[in-house]
């Protein structure tokens, strides 16, 4: 994914930093890849060849509509209707959240899977039970409430169980998808009455609604599906983000869910003053962003967020993360809330930015940011690390953490030289210092465990800014990974993240080249939902090219000479369909062999967009020492041979909701 030019605290798509020395890897629970097209109308179909289930039900039918929406419409989502036997049809929603596809031939019943193609929204899921006895277009809304219905339906909690062969068969039934549905009921009994929803005839999939920010939709904006601490997922209020309902086939409700105490449209005057200062209006400017502003170093908003100037941009709607009681997010006396406010850019594409409101006295909301003096962001990371050579292999495994962003360019004081990170999930401290490789513009963490700020400039070998406390291994390994007790990458054991909690803060010291601190101890707080290493195992995850394996990876293959290029592919089918995650950005690293002096790493992310070649597989081009903003740091520069010692990694990585995914694969000759 491309950041934008500022990489800050709050921008959506932050770039991850990967360590030359072992790879990381990971990914979302699926992303839909196919669908094009607007306005609902279907884009394609197709077949696993999979034989009918008994059983099943030929539709009637011939459409299923609904709308996509998570706080928010998603405009322009991917949807993929999968049926009974793995046939599958695509379409696209339109700017609206509204779809339409075809099931003519498909055989009830559906798993539904919506992707945001822009990235903004983690993939939702739905489901349709038994095969309508009407003509009529079917209803099957695709939310986070249907996401949760389909997850009580599954043992893991992971929609994408149900892509599994029979699994649709034996668990999706009329029975199960309403016993499921009265769980949900009774876990939202306070919010749905708020919001005028009677709790007798809640049917969060087949009612329709508008995305208003009323009745249904409001619930819709009251709660969140997030990943669980063992992996699966949960459901959470945006008022209390760490009382959670685990969602999987044995979910008992015990306790509802706490109702927000705004309505859910509160931000409304807001994003009218917000959109009216974006057009020039000083007034209004004056009215949506609090004169105590601050952004990591910015006490100008759209310094902070220059991609809200850009020429065709207009504002859209709003999503609350989560509401925070007063001091309990940052200093001070007024209630605040984490919110991303969304845009659209004269091409079309949606992105977002995330800030910080508050309650002024008035009983008005305006925007303050997060008061931070730096310009630091620290987010979740999930990862699935394959490695390929004999001696590693058997350690392949998934990891989770937090990626602390320190860019060194001008948005940071140009003497920073180290930073100091302590809070939940790291142990002790973490420490970040200047890479010593070309291609990585951020602080990285250190090779070894340190204990205190250094007071001459040292480098890191590490090549990562990602920071890991949970891991576990794939299913194919077979040994027990363990980091030891001096590595700066990781914390000595992996932590059960239940402990970390959502929203975790965490206290930040930057140091200049002898030690001297720069400014102060600032807190820097993750608005994106902690994960569990486990959260990996129910993953789609896209596979590269049997062509670059074998050129790329494979001892003496045809590209083992050191190289200036390097073409990516890989393919997004999961199980047959199209559906694995949509990637943004790719990443070529390589270091020197045994003997080789000084040792070199080389980075390079790919500039532009995937290119699509068909049949959901994709392909991008990278050039040697490119960082992740596209400046070229070494002249002439290449991507290492093969050589003893020497160490060859690719990888592949999207964000959704603002987490950073990564799949990668590495090789040590």
């Amino acid at each position: 994914m491309k950041a934008s030019l500022h990489k800050k605290k709050t921008s959506v798509k932050v770039p991850f930093k990967l360590l030359a020395a072992s790879v990381l890897t990971a990914s979302v629970l699926a992303a839909c890849g196919g669908g094009a097209g607007g306005n609902g109308a279907n884009t394609a179909s197709t077949s696993n060849g999979g034989a009918s289930q008994p059983g099943t039900q030929p539709v009637q039918s011939m459409q299923l509509t609904g709308t996509v929406a998570v706080g928010r419409a998603v405009a322009n989502a991917n949807v993929t209707v999968i049926d009974v036997n793995g046939k599958s049809v695509t379409a696209s929603a339109n700017v609206s959240g509204n779809y339409t596809a075809s099931i003519a031939g498909l055989s009830a019943p559906f798993l539904i899977v919506a992707a945001d193609p822009a990235g903004n929204e983690t993939p939702l899921y739905s489901v349709v039970a038994t095969a309508p006895d009407s003509t009529a277009p079917t209803i099957a809304n695709v939310t986070t409430l249907t996401t949760a219905v389909t997850a009580q339906l599954t043992t893991s909690g992971n929609p994408l169980e149900l892509t599994t062969s029979g699994q649709l068969a034996a668990q999706v039934t009329a029975s199960s998808v309403n016993a499921s549905v009265v769980k949900l009921r009774t876990a939202l009994a306070p919010i749905l009455a708020a919001n005028g929803v009677s709790t007798t005839a809640f049917d969060p999939i087949g009612t329709a609604f508008a995305t208003n920010h009323q009745g249904l939709d409001a619930v819709v904006d009251s709660v969140s599906v997030v990943p669980a601490p063992s992996g699966g997922t949960q459901l959470i209020s945006i008022a209390d983000p760490n009382s959670a309902i685990v969602l999987n086939d044995k979910t008992s409700v015990s306790a509802t869910l706490v109702v927000p105490s705004v309505a859910a449209d509160y931000l409304s005057p807001l994003i009218a003053s917000l959109s009216q200062c974006l057009q020039g209006t000083s007034t209004a400017c004056a009215s949506a962003v609090d004169s105590t502003y601050l952004e990591a170093g910015f006490h100008s908003f759209l310094s902070a967020h220059p991609e809200l100037s850009a020429a065709g941009v207009t504002l859209g709607d709003a999503k609350t993360l989560a509401f925070f009681a007063p001091g309990e997010l940052m200093a001070g006396s007024n209630s605040t809330a984490l919110v991303r406010f969304f845009y659209t850019t004269a091409n079309g594409v949606t992105g977002n930015v995330l800030t910080v409101v508050q309650k002024t006295a008035a009983g008005t909301w305006d925007i303050v940011g997060n008061q931070v003096p730096y310009n630091v962001n620290i987010t979740s990371g999930l990862q699935r690390r394959t490695f390929l050579d004999p001696a590693n292999a058997p350690f392949s495994r998934y990891e989770s953490g937090i990626l602390i962003d320190i860019p060194l360019d001008s948005t940071n004081p140009s003497n920073v030289y180290t930073a100091v990170v302590t809070g939940p999930g790291i142990s002790g401290a973490a420490y970040l210092v200047r890479p010593n490789a070309s291609g990585y513009g951020s602080l990285a963490l250190s090779t070894n465990v340190l204990t205190s700020v250094p007071a001459t400039p040292i480098t890191s070998d590490s090549g990562t800014n990602y920071y890991r406390f949970s891991w576990t291994a794939l299913p194919t390994a077979s040994s027990t990974f363990a980091p030891g007790t001096n590595n700066g990458r990781y914390s000595p054991q992996s932590v059960d993240v239940a402990s970390i909690g959502q929203f975790a803060r965490y206290s930040v010291s930057l140091y200049d080249s002898t030690g001297a601190q720069i400014g102060r101890t600032f807190s820097v707080v993750n608005a994106t939902p902690v994960m569990a290493a486990a959260t990996g195992a129910g993953i789609a995850w896209q596979s590269l090219s049997n062509d670059f394996m074998n050129a790329y990876f494979a001892p003496n293959g045809s590209l083992a000479a050191a190289q200036s290029q390097l073409t990516l592919a890989w393919s997004n089918l999961f199980g047959g369909q199209n559906i694995a995650p949509l990637v943004t950005q790719g990443l070529i690293q390589t270091q020197t062999g045994n003997g080789i002096i000084p040792l070199m790493g080389i980075d390079s992310w790919s500039q532009n967009m995937p290119t699509a070649l068909g049949g959901g597989q994709y392909s991008v081009q990278l050039s040697a020492g490119v960082n992740e903003d596209g400046t070229a740091e070494c002249s002439g520069c290449q991507f290492a041979a093969q050589a003893p010692g020497s160490i060859r990694y690719a990888a592949l990585q999207w964000t959704n909701n603002g987490t950073l995914y990564m799949n990668a694969w590495r090789y040590q000759y």
